[in-house]
């Protein structure tokens, strides 16, 4: 006989450090109006600082930069009501795109207080400049992140680059819509391994609609899982990033 196994509701952390909530700059939020009800539901939900981080990709966005960004940032922060009780700031998500590892010291980029930077690759293929971005990083100071490495499924024979990845000093960042998932088999045998071996450092809704947030709060998860998540963000509030 078969029993059903109960499940928990996610919560979400204090802090959000991964999304795309500023309106109208990458593949993210559409208007000001859907962000800020975002960030308002967010709020609701307890969470009290979310780091906005556009993406930045020259091959995809060519008319983006840091100072692009900066002014989409300031323009919308003033936006959002004082008594919500969310603090804002920026940052970004920079592409792992070929020569990147030469602006390891580039004073431009848009990095969290603490010097941490939020990179990622594509879903199909490795940048094979990926080793050398993490030591020119580390080398200046920077402080790597790297993105949903659970939707990398090209990894998913190999686990073990994740080992040689967190031992160069690149942190991993887990995404809360993985965990529904979405994104394949392959997809959830990376997280499963990563969660188990205590690789994430960082849980984050990587958020482009609202779609996305309510399916976030709305999703449960078997004790286990719920656990681990937990164990996560109590890892992110002892060892957070200083934004």
């Amino acid at each position: 006989m078969l029993f059903n196994r109960k499940k928990y509701l996610v919560t979400l952390p204090e802090t959000d450090c991964h999304n795309h909530l500023l309106p109208k700059v990458d593949d993210g939020f559409d208007s000001e109006a859907k962000a800020l009800s975002a960030i308002s539901t967010m709020a609701e939900a307890g969470v009290r600082h979310i780091v906005l981080t556009p993406h930045v990709n020259p091959e995809v966005y060519p008319s983006q930069n840091e100072s692009t960004l900066k002014a989409a940032f300031n323009a919308f922060h003033n936006l959002i009501p004082n008594d919500w009780g969310v603090q804002t700031d920026l940052a970004a998500e920079y592409m792992i795109y070929d020569g990147f590892e030469n602006r390891a010291s580039d004073p431009s980029l848009l990095t969290f207080s603490d010097n941490s930077l939020l990179m990622d690759m594509s879903y199909y293929y490795e940048s094979q400049n990926l080793r050398e971005v993490i030591f020119q990083m580390n080398l200046a100071g920077r402080k790597p992140i790297l993105a949903h490495p659970e939707r990398y499924v090209y990894y998913s024979k190999n686990l073990k680059i994740f080992n040689e990845i967190v031992d160069m000093g690149c942190r991993l960042q887990l995404n809360w819509m993985s965990l529904t998932g979405i994104y394949g088999a392959d997809s959830m045998k990376i997280l499963n391994y990563l969660l188990k071996n205590d690789m994430y450092s960082f849980i984050c809704t990587d958020l482009h609609t609202t779609h996305q947030l309510q399916t976030i709060l709305t999703t449960k998860l078997d004790k286990t899982t719920i656990t681990q998540i937990e164990q996560l963000k109590e890892k992110m509030c002892s060892k957070s990033i200083r934004v």
